[in-house]
């Protein structure tokens, strides 16, 4: 499946810039568009600060109040700017849905990976960082239910899968490797695990229910698995190291 990139105007860990900057480089060298929703173009600004090659993305998308609300005195640099609103009425949709409609409508991606999406720690944006999962799940509902799709959001120390199927986890360093699952409806359910310390093997993760949090890679296991039961409905799988 081709992927896309979708920068949100959300909290970017600036500790890690090699992260993101990583992240970018192999997107521009597989040919990966990269998306960002009006004030996400921030990390961009942040990266290409004292460069020679700064990084540009594709397409900058959204009404542009968060750039401006930034101080911006002209538009930041985008191969392609869009400022309409792509067939809704206006604020129909928030920056973050046009820029996840643009991957899929324009550029037929079905692989998401969202980046900042986690909420600023000063900022008390619980309802953002719970809008930007949403995010994950509007793109699966925007195709069509006979297409494959995934979706991630993707950050310094954690990624959020969105799952409909399976899922493979990597080891990210010697360190404990903390597994989630969140469901949002009731009909989940999980039919084996591998590699957790818990097997979650035939598990139902109920939405009402945190029995599936905080469980762990096995000792010394370079990855983790995990596959839902056919028919299943989708769960957040949250791996953080």
């Amino acid at each position: 499946m081709k992927s896309a990139l979708i920068f949100l105007n959300g909290y970017y860990d600036t500790r890690h810039l090699d992260f993101y900057r990583q992240e970018i480089v192999t997107a521009v060298e597989d040919r990966l568009p990269l998306i960002c929703a009006d004030g996400g173009i921030c990390i961009f600004e942040e990266l290409n600060r004292g460069v020679d090659t700064p990084l540009v993305p594709d397409i900058l998308i959204g009404d542009m109040d968060s750039v401006a609300g930034q101080g911006y005195k002209s538009l930041p640099q985008a191969k392609q700017i869009v400022q309409e609103w792509i067939g809704q009425t206006d604020k129909d949709y928030t920056d973050g849905q046009l820029a996840v409609d643009y991957a899929l409508e324009e550029y037929g991606c079905r692989h998401i990976i969202i980046y900042g999406g986690l909420p600023r720690p000063e900022g008390y944006e619980t309802d953002q960082f719970l809008g930007n999962l949403k995010l994950m799940r509007f793109g699966h509902y925007r195709v069509s239910t006979d297409e494959h799709y995934s979706a991630e959001m993707r950050d310094p120390k954690q990624t959020i899968h969105y799952v409909l199927s399976t899922v493979r986890l990597t080891r990210k360093n010697s360190e404990l490797q903390r597994v989630s699952l969140i469901a949002e409806v009731p009909n989940v359910i999980v039919a084996k695990s591998e590699n957790l310390r818990w097997d979650l093997t035939s598990l139902h993760i109920h939405p009402d229910l945190t029995n599936a949090l905080r469980n762990e890679f096995v000792e010394g296991a370079e990855w983790a698995a995990l596959q839902l039961v056919e028919g299943s409905a989708p769960v957040y799988v949250i791996h953080n190291w």
